[in-house]
């Protein structure tokens, strides 16, 4: 049974088409915002855009230095996966890291095959940049983006880190060239307004944090990008936020949202 809701005549469209995949909503959650199982569920029956998982591993994790990243692993989150793609749920966004292209390449295909609408390569973990470091080297970006799109059956997106050392334009570069859909960039000027003016091909921009209101999302998509991400906490309204946003959102045009 599907989550979503037929749209009223005269209603403004608030979905999204983020790297080829159809989103509900134009706001969704960020990696390791929703941890829990009871939390996922609850975030898939909530009117977020995309259900994101945590950022996962090929192994389960544990690290006293790298202690975001702990996860039980892709065995226990394919499972997850399949269950909310049968659900009728929002689109599952797989974010994933490791220390290798092999490691990403090995999960981009798997939680393809498990039923994910999009996988999201998470380059601002810190520990992908201390092992793999990608950002640091267009080669090195090319690569990881040309393997995992060839190998994954879903869209591939790609979290960008905070700062990356390669200048946008051989960002943008490497991961079009490899075939990589859409971006995930940090909400402030540096981060996805200089990215935008680098950006002359078909790749979407998401933006990520410094959201808490309706007019935060209307400005950014008003400069440019497709969708936000909310994190790394969804705050005090926690999944109700995605409906308050969109109630917002809907008043600021005038429409009366549905009762």
């Amino acid at each position: 049974m599907s989550l979503g809701r037929a749209m009223r005549p005269g209603e403004p469209d608030l979905g999204a088409v983020v790297g080829g995949v159809v989103l509900p909503f134009c706001a969704m959650n960020a990696a390791g915002s929703v941890t829990g199982m009871e939390d996922l569920r609850a975030l898939a029956g909530s009117r977020t855009g995309a259900v994101v998982l945590r950022t996962t591993t090929a192994h389960p994790f544990v690290h006293p230095e790298f202690r975001s990243l702990k996860n039980p692993g892709f065995d226990k989150l394919a499972p997850v996966v399949r269950e909310l793609a049968a659900s009728g749920a929002p689109p599952v966004v797989a974010s994933v890291a490791g220390g290798t292209i092999e490691e990403f390449v090995f999960l981009a295909h798997a939680f393809a095959d498990a039923g994910a609408a999009a996988v999201e390569a998470h380059l601002g973990d810190p520990w992908v940049e201390t092992t793999l470091a990608p950002c640091e080297d267009a080669d090195r970006l090319h690569a990881l983006a040309t393997r995992m799109a060839a190998a994954s059956a879903a869209p591939v997106w790609v979290r960008l880190p905070d700062r990356c050392p390669l200048p946008w334009g051989v960002i943008v570069g490497a991961l079009t060239a490899g075939g990589v859909r859409a971006v995930i960039a940090r909400n402030e000027f540096t981060g996805f307004e200089k990215l935008l003016l680098e950006i002359t091909t078909p790749l979407d921009v998401v933006v990520l944090g410094g959201v808490d209101s309706a007019w935060d999302v209307s400005r950014a998509l008003s400069k440019g990008a497709k969708a936000v991400q909310l994190g790394p906490g969804l705050g005090a309204d926690g999944v109700a936020v995605f409906a308050r946003l969109e109630r917002e959102m809907r008043n600021a045009r005038r429409v009366r949202p549905e009762g």
